[in-house]
């Protein structure tokens, strides 16, 4: 019952690092991952960052920054999917070529790092929450709430909305949204 349970995404501990099971699922040899730092990732980090902004992250992602990967980045590939130039249009999908999660190393790129995400969200937004999950080109980004909810953020009316989802279920849909992206981008060219 228990490989079954595994099998259909059900049972298994939350606590543990899915990362990898999604990108295999969803991913090929035509994107590029790197993690968003050198050094492992422990949950006392992201506690203290969670005190100092107000905001929990949920069991999921801890288990996502403290795993084989601290964060990550994904991309297709160039070669496959060439960037937009300055002043080219396109339906809104065509720019949306990789995806992100924060970390919480201090030693990464700022624009890597929770503490810097969520500091620049708050001061800019007004809003008690702290991003999780980018995907580039779009203004709009996963972020978690004082309660330890996913929300998404809509820079339009500068507003959070609920996620009904497990971050490894949203990481899961976005991933995949990313490789239909591909797909749909080379039967476009």
């Amino acid at each position: 019952m228990g490989f079954l349970n595994r099998l259909l995404g059900r049972g298994g501990s939350p606590h543990a690092d899915r990362t990898e099971s999604v990108f295999r699922e969803h991913l090929d040899a035509d994107f590029t991952i790197f993690p968003m730092a050198e050094t492992p990732s422990n949950p006392s980090q992201l506690k203290s960052i969670g005190e100092k902004f107000g905001v929990q992250y949920p069991p999921e992602f801890i288990a996502h920054v403290c795993g084989a990967f601290p964060g990550v980045y994904v991309e297709v590939k160039e070669s496959v999917w060439p960037r937009a130039k300055a002043y080219d249009v396109g339906p809104f999908w065509s720019f949306l070529y990789a995806l992100h999660t924060y970390t919480p190393a201090p030693d990464s790129e700022p624009w890597m790092r929770l503490a810097d995400a969520a500091a620049s969200f708050q001061k800019e937004t007004g809003l008690k929450a702290g991003p999780v999950l980018k995907i580039l080109g779009d203004a709009d980004v996963y972020c978690v709430d004082p309660n330890g909810n996913l929300v998404r953020f809509s820079h339009e009316e500068n507003t959070l909305k609920p996620v009904h989802l497990t971050f490894w279920q949203l990481l899961d849909r976005e991933v995949g949204a990313l490789a239909e992206r591909k797909a749909r981008k080379q039967g476009a060219v």
